[in-house]
């Protein structure tokens, strides 16, 4: 690693560098009720950056409001001391435009070429539901405590938001990313996870709601710069072992990594057993199955345990393995924390956690089975055999 130091208003020229080593984006959509929690974020970063010694660049991008959106790069000095190098500066935009985020990624890869990246996407999120969906605003008041504690969704600048068609068409004009890291809720769905596919080897996410203080970088830094499975599955026990400690509602966290090279096998196993119980599944009992957040009615459920109710044992045998060989980790505290449909905090607990979410369509839902159906994973498992 190059070891310069520089001023942290010093504003890059157009010159492209050559360094050995990962290059990692941090897009930070931040234009919106996370604006503090950015720096918070950025300093979290900086702070694992010092401590590091493996080679590549980690950069950030970072709209927050009243500000206009910069590309910076985080530059660590001989001394250990890191700066903030602006790399561009950009004119009032929407963060969540497909094109704006292409844009992104292309001065990315133009100004630091590199042969493997990271991204991580910071934001609020809701998974694979349409930006049109209405769901509980988050606030900052507890129900039953005075803590206060604030959550997370994905794609969010402003009053805009960002479909995953959109995201996808974003990252159709990127690299190919070793792992991409939602610190955003809701971003651990079986159905957002199969989208990806292809745009990606690994995917870190939480399925449930996440605490905006975020993932705990000061320590990843090292993992985030890192090549291997082990490193990208070290990223998420981090986050466990971070949260899975600290008292009352901030002990809230459920994180997992995802293969994705193994999620066709996984849809061809669900197809397998969806077709074979397809008349079962027009009537079956949602309420039996293990729910990942206080919505009413839930929209995310435990994929694992959605299978496991409406299969035998020796059924779902081969999907059990698939399964565990595409969630390569998996960790959930015993409670989660969730803004419940009058955005009050609740805790709920988990009893079953296979470290991916999934939708399942029903009458109670019926305004967003529309939606579901214009899914790959919806067609890639069956669900048009179903009712539904």
């Amino acid at each position: 690693m190059l070891l310069l130091p520089l001023s942290a208003c010093q504003e890059d020229s157009n010159t492209v560098d050559n360094f050995p080593g990962k290059t990692v984006l941090a897009y930070m959509i931040a234009d919106n009720s996370l604006s503090s929690e950015a720096q918070v974020n950025i300093d979290s970063l900086k702070a694992g950056f010092g401590r590091n010694t493996a080679e590549g660049n980690l950069l950030i991008y970072v709209d927050r409001s009243d500000e206009v959106p910069q590309l910076i790069r985080l530059v660590k000095a001989a001394n250990g001391t890191v700066t903030q190098q602006i790399i561009k500066t950009y004119a009032e935009q929407n963060s969540v435009s497909s094109t704006v985020m292409a844009s992104v990624l292309k001065d990315m890869t133009d100004r630091y070429p590199s042969t493997s990246y990271g991204l991580v996407l910071w934001s609020h999120g809701y998974g694979w539901l349409p930006a049109a969906t209405t769901t509980t605003a988050k606030t900052t008041a507890a129900a039953t405590s005075s803590q206060a504690v604030s959550l997370r969704w994905f794609g969010l600048d402003g009053t805009n938001k960002m479909d995953i068609p959109d995201l996808l068409a974003a990252l159709s004009a990127g690299p190919h990313f070793d792992y991409i890291l939602f610190d955003a809720c809701f971003m651990g769905g079986v159905e957002t996870a199969y989208a990806l596919r292809n745009y990606t080897d690994y995917l870190i996410v939480s399925p449930t709601e996440s605490l905006a203080d975020g993932f705990p970088y000061s320590e990843m830094v090292p993992s985030m710069l890192g090549s291997t499975e082990s490193d990208y599955i070290r990223m998420a026990s981090l986050d466990y072992e971070h949260y899975s400690v600290l008292n009352g509602y901030n002990c809230s966290v459920a994180v997992s990594c995802i293969k994705c090279s193994e999620l066709e096998a996984l849809a061809s196993q669900t197809k397998a057993l969806i077709c074979a119980h397809a008349a079962n599944l027009d009537s079956f009992d949602i309420s039996l199955v293990q729910h990942l957040e206080s919505y009413s009615p839930h929209l995310f459920y435990d994929f694992g345990d959605f299978v496991k109710y409406f299969t035998t044992e020796t059924e779902r045998h081969s999907f059990e393995q698939q399964l565990e060989k595409t969630v390569v980790y998996k960790a959930c505290t015993n409670n989660i924390l969730s803004a419940n449909s009058s955005s009050y905090y609740v805790y709920f607990p988990v009893e079953h956690f296979s470290g991916l979410s999934t939708y399942i369509p029903s009458s109670l839902t019926a305004t967003r089975n529309a939606s579901y159906q214009t899914l790959e994973w919806y067609t890639a498992v069956g669900w048009g055999k179903t009712k539904w």
